[in-house]
């Protein structure tokens, strides 16, 4: 799926700015698949426990702007 020139795709995301903070639900630019990668659309996906960690502030230093991994 190759975007027209000039458009930019972009995708939803709920992105963590700072511990202890809500996620906010974000459009942000589709990255590109690497050659031996592929885009599949997601309807629904759990968070993995260490994210939730860092989403209430319990582990240090995290590499922030966070998109919570699927």
């Amino acid at each position: 799926m190759t975007p027209i020139a000039g458009q930019h795709r972009v995708m939803r995301a709920m992105v963590l700015h700072r511990p202890g903070d809500r996620l906010q639900l974000t459009n942000i630019e589709l990255p590109a698949p690497q050659p031996d990668q592929v885009h599949i659309r997601i309807e629904a996906c759990g968070v993995y426990r260490t994210d939730l960690h860092v989403i209430d502030g319990d582990l240090p230093e995290p590499g922030l702007p966070l998109i919570p991994r699927p």
